[in-house]
């Protein structure tokens, strides 16, 4: 069992950094200090959609850590 969570612990590490380097610039820069970046334009649905992917993937990211540290 704790070889298969390590095998999908390593699977989700690896999605969870090609994910991150799929999802584009926000755009923002220096501007989001004043607070007027994208103040009147909503996220691109493929932004949202690879937001939704990286919290999935961080969470089992989380779940399988702690249950390889704890649970072993």
């Amino acid at each position: 069992m704790y070889g298969v969570v390590l095998g999908v612990h390593l699977f989700l590490a690896v999605a969870l950094i090609g994910i991150i380097l799929l999802q584009g610039p926000k755009g923002e820069g220096l501007g989001a200090i004043g607070g007027s970046a994208r103040l009147f334009h909503g996220p691109k649905p493929r932004e949202t959609f690879f937001t939704r992917i990286t919290a999935v993937l961080s969470a089992l990211f989380a779940v399988t850590s702690i249950y390889l540290t704890f649970l072993r």
